[in-house]
Parts: structure tokens; sequence; C-alpha cells
């Protein structure tokens, strides 16, 4: 069996196994014959960088992400408010990088036919990156993410991994804190039900979840061939 130009993404919190089964799903497939790459779908900031980099300097210098959680996504959040000249600015290049990113390693590689296994996407850049320190509504993520998609391709199939927020703390020790985890995942969950995606437990057993995403995905692609 052979697909052509299909998209599969794997979204959610940090730790919840995203990265592992995005990449068991890509062995699987090319073991299948169903020619298929990996792909880190969310943003890995260019443009924006120097941005992100002074800002840090000017307004965060004293904060710390990983000691006090709270305390720096305040003071994000404060010197956003405040400076809203240069925060619009932030989003219009914020967005141009991460377009320009997802039409070179997405779009165009679907377009010549090639299938794509997305470890994070469009939802992980809206909510984890930018809705959140920005302070956005559920109605505003919303409008971003269909921004996103003037560019960006629409998944054939995205797979939510959630997990309490504990667990998915003690899987990573580079998440700053539980707090961070929750702000998000609610907003995920919210996304999640919307966009009807496959909501899946990553607390559970990793052979569980590799055969029901295996069984998910040629479901899918049996259906888009009636």
């Amino acid at each position: 069996m052979k697909t052509k130009g299909f998209l599969v993404c794997f979204t959610g919190i940090d730790g919840a196994g995203k990265t592992t089964l995005s990449k068991e799903l890509v062995e699987l497939l090319n073991k299948k014959g169903i020619e298929c790459k990996y792909v880190y779908g969310r943003l890995n900031p260019f443009f924006l960088k120097p941005f992100i980099v002074l800002g840090g300097w000017i307004f965060l210098r004293k904060r710390d992400i990983t000691k006090n959680y709270s305390e720096y996504a305040n003071t994000k959040r404060k010197a956003i408010k405040k400076y809203s000249f240069f925060s619009r600015i932030y989003q219009k290049i914020f967005l141009f990088d991460y377009l320009l990113q997802i039409l070179f390693k997405v779009k165009l590689p679907l377009i010549f036919g090639k299938n794509i296994v997305c470890d994070r996407y469009v939802y992980d850049t809206a909510i984890t990156d930018l809705s959140v320190d920005m302070g956005y509504s559920h109605s505003e993520i919303r409008t971003l993410i269909k921004k996103f998609f003037y560019i960006a391709p629409k998944p054939n199939l995205v797979f939510l991994m959630d997990l309490p927020e504990e667990i998915a703390f003690q899987r990573k020790d580079d998440t700053p804190s539980i707090e961070y985890l929750k702000e998000r995942r609610r907003f995920y969950l919210d996304v999640g039900k919307e966009e009807e995606m496959i909501i899946l437990n990553g607390s559970k057993n990793l052979d569980e979840l590799k055969r029901y995403i295996q069984k998910s995905f040629y479901q899918h692609i049996e259906g888009a061939k009636r």
C-alpha cells in the first residue's frame, strides 16, 4: 500500500510522549513500505531569535523560568501588556518566522507527495509558545490557529497526547513547573475537542498506545480511499 501527501500530527503538553510515539509511527510506516518523514513542527526561532534575546535581557534578566515560573510568567505578561506596540511587532515576526518554516518543512514536501509525521505542530506553537504568554482568550487562540492554517496544511490525523500534569512533569527535567503545564493543558483539551482530535491517555502502556495509533492510522487511510 502506498500513500501520498499524508500529514499526521502529535500534539500536547511537554512530557506526554509525542516525540517517542511520532518516531515509532515513522519507523513502523517505513517498515510497512509507506515512505514517511519525521518533522519537528513547533517553532524553532530564527528571525525571532534576536527579539527573544533582547526582550529577555531588557525585561526578564532578573527572572528565571526554572526557579520561579509564576514570577517569570507574570513579569513577562506585564511587559507584553505595557509595551503593546512592540508586542504586536513581535507577534507579526513570530507568524512570519513560523509559517516560513512550515512552508519548507511541511507544505512543500506534501505538495511533492511526501508523507509526514509531525512531532508538535500549529497547535503547540499557538498554545505553548504564544497564547499563554500573551494572555489570549480561548476565542483568540482559535483565531490564531485559523490564521496559521491560511498557510499551514490541515493534518489528516491528529493525536492529542494527554495525561495528568504531575506525571508529565516527572518525565521531563526541563519543564519549568507543574503550573506551566496546567496553564497549557486546559487549552489543549479545549482545542482538541473542537478540532475532533483523537485524544489519547499518555500515561497508558506504550505498546498499547502504539497499537491504537497504528489502528487509527490505517482506518483513516482506508476511509480516505472510499
